[in-house]
């Protein structure tokens, strides 16, 4: 039988000599800030080598997430694929902003897409196998993946102007891995737009509670860390109705209920680029409704968002009639394309129309589940 404990020594051991000593939140209280400093003790030159180049030790078999996870002093660094400072600018730009004809949807076939990173709320399990696969593609080498596990149900929590409620939280992460500058730097955009982090500054960006880490050459989730035999990397399925498409589709939804343009935002002028900002809305004109939401899901029930074009702060109205009501629905917040309404309504089908003072938009159906 093999030893697992004796992999683990080995696969750790020229991990001692080149981390710093610190501690990833053990024994402290599960509110406090876990100390996430991973800087070199050493100052020389940047660590050489990576895998396959004889230089590290890679364990003797399969490992698990739960065999290989520890403090953040603790990763191994030295098996991680090393890529150059310029390697690591090209690469990140590269998987943030190519739209690939791969993840265009069945029904929108002409509108290549990127990787999910305006989905921060879900996917990242897709995502990074994704990035791997097309930096792989690419000719770069193949990072490994930055995984960390909360020891509560959600103690990950990231603040983003990308989702309607302005955070996320999860019970776990993961994102492409690679060693450059002799130090562990993590590939996510959906954390950070601007370019890639130290691994202890990604953590700190999220990480609320005691936490495990690990760095996995061959699984981005599940238990699994390390096969037996390098696993090639692959694009996630496009056919799994929970896989990489549905993180693509809610994606848009997202969009929607931001009071983005999915077209814009999602094709040439994502958040982080520089473009002109979209011409104000003109309330000479009549707003259109192009449909309602609740959520990423398609059912509609409480608060509503009217999906739509030309909304203007101060002077759109909206009407809501049916099942006895027929009234100026409340709007909470409103820009060019969204209105939220926190209305609570019952049940049923209504008729609902948006006006710009005397210029008024068609009546359309909304049915409240």
């Amino acid at each position: 039988m093999r030893q697992p404990y004796l992999a683990l020594a080995k696969f750790f051991c020229v991990a001692a000599m080149v981390m710093a000593s610190s501690a990833c939140g053990g024994g402290e209280d599960p509110g406090s800030e876990p100390d996430l400093d991973i800087e070199r003790s050493d100052v020389g030159a940047p660590l050489q080598g990576g895998a396959g180049s004889g230089s590290c030790q890679l364990p003797d078999g399969p490992l698990s997430f739960n065999e290989l996870k520890g403090p953040l002093e603790n990763l191994p660094v030295d098996c991680v694929p090393s890529w150059t400072e310029a390697q690591l600018s090209d690469g990140f730009e590269a998987i943030r902003d190519t739209r690939l004809a791969e993840l265009a949807l069945p029904e929108q076939p002409g509108f290549p897409r990127r990787i999910s990173w305006l989905e921060a709320d879900n996917g990242c399990q897709d995502r990074a196998p994704a990035a791997t696969y097309f930096l792989t593609q690419w000719g770069y080498p193949t990072p490994w993946f930055a995984r960390v596990h909360s020891r509560v149900n959600i103690g990950l929590t990231l603040a983003t102007e990308n989702e309607p409620d302005g955070s996320v939280s999860w019970s776990a992460h993961v994102a492409p891995v690679v060693r450059a500058g002799g130090q562990l730097m993590v590939l996510d955009p959906a954390i950070e737009p601007d370019g890639p982090l130290p691994i202890a500054e990604w953590l700190s960006r999220f990480v609320a509670s005691e936490v495990d880490v690990a760095v996995c050459r061959d699984h981005a989730d599940q238990s699994g860390c390390f096969d037996a035999v390098p696993k090639v990397p692959s694009l996630p399925s496009m056919t799994d109705p929970q896989g990489l498409r549905r993180r693509l589709t809610t994606e848009w939804r997202v969009q929607e209920l931001l009071g983005r343009d999915p077209y814009r935002s999602l094709g040439d002028c994502p958040p982080w680029a520089d473009c002109p900002p979209e011409p104000a809305p003109n309330p000479n004109l009549p707003p259109t409704i192009r449909g309602f939401a609740s959520d990423r899901d398609l059912l509609v029930w409480y608060p509503i968002h009217v999906i739509g074009d030309n909304f203007v702060e101060g002077l759109t109205t909206v009407r809501i009639t049916g099942n006895d009501i027929d009234a100026l629905a409340p709007i909470s917040k409103i820009n060019k394309r969204r209105i939220l309404i926190e209305e609570s309504y019952p049940s049923g089908v209504y008729q609902v129309t948006a006006s710009n003072g005397a210029h008024a938009s068609q009546t359309v159906s909304l049915t409240i589940d």
